[in-house]
């Protein structure tokens, strides 16, 4: 029997799908936050202050989204590494990457705050807000700028709490915002009449409570990362920004593509210039939606993969990819059918003049079409991105998100205006996934994958449902691999004995929540003279190595323990997780 066609016909990917789906879940929850507080934002500011305000909402965008640029390719980047170390057991140089990290966070964030005390009215030109728009868009984006710190450091934290498993957190955090920010919208905004300074005060406050609950996370006893600051090195730095450009450089792409959009709708519309500002701001609020799920989509996907990749795991890496993708066009359809079906409602319901609805209305159908394909090229990103492809990501992002935006925007909408606009969105993203697709056939990242991660020598794996009669199918797949690989008696014994143990331990301690399956999945691998066990269990809140057992349990692990040449032990992702060289 070959042990290696064994494994991989024999082991299922419950453990990888289930994590997957689990950070998706939580992704989308945490993404939707900026999502839900931009979209309550321009619906009580186009109410309450008018389509100039919606104008303006709009032309603070690129200010976000320079925001986003550092937050996520820093944290995206950096996080791609401690993910793969976290996944290789290696802690403390994850956390050495981590405190790095933040300290370069705080670095880029002390200095965005010199442009807005310096230079204000430089950048409230540069953005567009000139004539009628200049007092409301100053008002606006005086608290936006001086909270630079407040929303870079939210990104970094966010994506590094949902990579030390925490993604519940990440989305209490994005809860945290939402609630917070719709209150105190209405707080100032219709109670105290402050207007739209009073939106964009509580969007900040709100992020900043969000950045507390995240922090919050640190204190764990549970957490692998703990909160820190180190000198970080030139090689990180740069190692950070390569590994989350083509994720993070899309943020700018769109800011610098929303600047030069804004120009062009309010040169070409004329006398409706700001009336078609004020339409993009509805399309891009709308557009945030599905945008989030595929932005939580990603981020899940970056997350998993990188663990895996450290695990050296490329078959759930392959079908992660592929549950990703899945999860994209099923959301992208969707949310494609609900565009057009309510183009008109979704134009009435953020206050737009009435002459502006007919511009809305046609713009969103045809930008309708371009969201299905949005989401593959998004979760594509992601995972080129996860696996170490940086120059392709980086790539897929400069040629959708800014050279084909330019091209195309600036023909189309020199001759259809905001419908040349929504007709752009369209093309760019289809000619995305034409590129996606001759990756796919010309370049794999199949074959990638598996030379990249392969692991050296014999494997074995297989996933056993947690209960006593799997010990006996264990023994049975355990001794025929013993028998193949020619392992010495004394290792086989040691090898049955920590499996078997630490199946019954979590029978005994660990089965207290009912209705749900728990799965116990071994792998062992062969390096030279020593074998590595890798234990991987579903059950939660419980850690049979630090656990209150009986004196005979506990001194069986403390057995297991003292006999090992290595042994960590830790929850990662949603599995608790054992790492033994024998």
């Amino acid at each position: 029997m070959n042990i290696m066609t064994y494994s991989k016909e024999m082991v299922d990917l419950k453990f990888a799908k289930s994590a997957y789906w689990n950070f998706l879940l939580w992704g989308i929850c945490s993404s939707l936050g900026m999502t839900i507080s931009t979209f309550v934002d321009a619906l009580l500011v186009g109410n309450l202050v008018g389509s100039q305000g919606l104008a303006v909402t709009n032309l603070s965008t690129p200010v976000f989204l320079a925001y986003a640029l550092f937050g996520l390719t820093l944290g995206v980047g950096a996080n791609v590494y401690i993910g793969r170390l976290l996944g290789s057991s290696n802690v403390e140089k994850a956390n050495r990457a981590f405190h790095s990290v933040l300290a370069i966070g705080l670095g880029i964030s002390i200095c965005c705050l010199i442009p807005a005390v310096l230079l204000r009215k430089e950048l409230l030109g540069f953005l567009g807000a000139g004539g009628e728009l200049y007092s409301l868009a100053e008002q606006y984006l005086i608290v936006v700028f001086c909270s630079a710190p407040v929303f870079i450091m939210y990104h970094i934290l966010s994506v590094s709490v949902r990579t030390d498993g925490d993604p519940k957190l990440a989305a209490s955090a994005s809860a945290v915002v939402i609630l917070t920010n719709l209150t105190l919208d209405i707080l100032f905004m219709k109670v105290l009449n402050r207007g739209i300074i009073g939106a964009s005060s509580s969007l900040c406050i709100a992020e900043g409570l969000g950045l507390i609950v995240l922090m919050s996370h640190f204190l764990k006893k549970q957490s692998l990362l703990r909160l820190g600051l180190v000198t970080p090195r030139m090689k990180e730095l740069r190692n950070f920004v390569v590994n989350g450009f083509g994720v993070g450089s899309a943020y700018i792409f769109q800011g610098l593509v929303m600047l030069v959009f804004n120009m062009l709708l309010l040169l070409y519309g004329k006398e409706q210039g700001v009336l078609q500002v004020a339409v993009f701001g509805v399309i891009y609020t709308i557009s945030m939606a599905p945008f989030a799920v595929f932005d939580g989509a990603g981020n899940a996907l970056a997350v998993v993969t990188s663990i895996f990749a450290g695990e050296r795991d490329s078959e759930s890496m392959i079908a992660i990819l592929r549950q990703g993708m899945k999860a994209a066009v099923i959301a992208g359809g969707i949310f494609g059918i609900i565009c057009i079906l309510f183009a008109k409602n979704l134009a009435g319901f953020f206050g737009l003049d009435l002459a502006a609805v007919p511009y809305a209305e046609s713009a969103i159908r045809i930008f309708a079409f371009s969201i299905i394909f949005t989401g593959i090229n998004m979760v594509a990103t992601a995972f080129w991105q996860a696996i170490g492809r940086a120059k392709l990501a980086g790539a897929m992002s400069t040629l959708r998100n800014f050279l084909l935006m330019l091209i195309f925007g600036s023909l189309l909408i020199a001759r259809w205006q905001i419908k040349g606009l929504a007709l752009t969105y369209v093309l760019v993203e289809g000619i995305g996934t034409l590129f996606v697709a001759i990756v796919h056939k010309y370049q794999s990242s199949y074959p990638y994958i598996t030379e990249k991660y392969h692991v050296v020598g014999h494997v074995f794996e297989n996933n056993y449902p947690i209960h006593a009669e799997s010990v006996e199918h264990i023994s049975s797949d355990l001794d025929s691999v013993c028998e193949e690989w020619e392992i010495s008696p004394k290792q086989s014994f040691f090898i049955h004995f920590i499996a078997e143990e630490l199946l019954f331990n979590i029978i005994k301690f660990g089965l207290r929540e009912k209705g749900e399956k728990r799965y116990v999945a071994i792998k062992l691998l062969e390096n030279e003279d020593e074998y590595i066990i890798r234990i991987r269990d579903n059950v939660h809140t419980y850690n049979p190595f630090d656990s209150s057992g009986d004196e005979i349990d506990n001194g069986v692990l403390k057995l297991i323990t003292k006999k090992a040449k290595y042994y960590y032990y830790q929850r990662k992702l949603i599995f608790n997780y054992l790492y033994l060289i024998i």
